[in-house]
Formats: structure tokens, C-alpha cells, sequence
């Protein structure tokens, strides 16, 4: 990748050093540290059922780090009271809700790229017929460049965009089918006396 030496052994340096803290830990466990209930949970929700936003973007971003073949577990240390249980909940339905608008937005994009597939073609076929009854370099000129700027929009969406949207929603159903474990953590402070 890199053309200067340096810069190689620098790299593989970063990227092979054993010493790194990341390293000894699991990429699939996800280690979090809870003070008070209103980091875990939103403040505005009336219920307590909504999920911290801050908290859940740490979550999809530690997520995307952890092999595909393991399995998630969460692990929450905290002195508060935590039942693993409706935070396994809370976690669930805002995956759920998460998950619902990914899958729209993955239907939203193959729908657009079906029409602008369609346009393309029309616009190609309407390029023929031009071309064939009438030699005006402009007007055929524009609907050609009309034709490819629907036709790539259409790769675009259906081949670059969707599974990037497929991808979080695979991201979305490990994180659903995550091992949640709350931990008594229990610090002991030492007083200088």
C-alpha cells in the first residue's frame, strides 16, 4: 500500500502489534460502563423502554468490530440496579424499530433503482427512435447522457448503496440476538487518610 519503506514497517507495526490492549480482548464481548440509569436509558422516554442514543451508537460501533462466526455478548458494569432483563428488552425494541426502517430503506432503494433502470431504458429506446428518424446531433446527444445518468444512478443505488443498508441490517439482528450480563461492579475506594 504504501510506496516507502518506512511507512511498511510502520504499518505492519500497527497492524500486528500483539502489546495493544484491543488485542487481548474479546471482539465479540462488548464491555460497557454504566454510573447511572439515564446513561442506559433516553431521559425524555416516560417508561424507561427507549434506549440511549449515545449508548446505542457505542454498541453498533463495538458491533462492527466483532466477527461474523461469534456471537455478541454485552457486558454491563454498573453499581445501579439493572435487571438484565428489561434492558434486553429496551435493547430489543429499539432493534426492532432500527431493523423495520433499515428494511424500508432497502426497498425504498431497489424501488428507485427500478425506475431509474426503466428511465434508462426508455430513454435508450426513445435514443433509437430519434436516431433513426431524424439526425440532430443535440437532441441525441442529451437524452444519450440522460439515458447512462439514470441507467448508473440505478447501479448505484442497487449495487453500491443496498448492501450498505443490508450490511447494518445484519449488524441489527446480531445485536438483537445478543447475550446481555449485567456486572456488580463493585470498585472499593481507598481514602487517603
Amino acid at each position: 500500500m504504501f510506496w516507502n519503506k518506512r511507512n511498511q514497517e510502520i504499518d505492519k507495526l500497527i497492524l500486528n502489534n500483539t502489546s495493544d490492549e484491543n488485542t487481548t480482548d474479546n471482539p465479540s464481548e462488548i464491555n460497557v460502563k454504566i454510573y447511572n440509569r439515564d446513561q442506559l436509558f433516553s431521559a425524555y422516554s416516560y417508561s424507561g423502554d427507549k434506549l440511549n442514543s449515545e449508548f446505542s451508537e457505542y454498541i453498533f460501533d463495538k458491533a462492527k468490530d466483532a466477527p461474523i462466526k461469534d456471537r455478541i455478548k454485552i457486558k454491563i458494569y454498573t453499581e445501579t440496579d439493572l435487571d438484565a432483563s428489561e434492558v434486553q428488552q429496551t435493547l430489543k425494541s429499539h432493534c426492532k424499530s432500527e431493523y423495520a426502517e433499515s428494511k424500508k430503506q432497502v426497498k425504498r432503494l431497489v424501488l428507485i433503482a427500478t425506475i431509474m433502470t426503466m428511465l434508462g431504458i426508455i430513454a435508450l429506446t426513445a435514443l433509437i427512435l430519434i436516431n433513426h428518424f431524424t439526425d440532430n446531433i443535440y437532441i441525441t446527444s442529451i437524452i444519450e447522457i440522460a439515458a447512462w445518468v439514470f441507467i448508473w444512478e440505478a447501479v448505484d443505488f442497487f449495487f453500491l448503496q443496498r448492501p450498505v443498508v443490508k450490511g447494518k441490517c445484519i449488524l441489527i439482528q446480531r445485536i438483537y440476538t445478543a447475550e446481555i450480563e449485567i456486572c456488580k461492579d463493585e470498585v472499593k475506594r481507598v481514602t487517603q487518610e
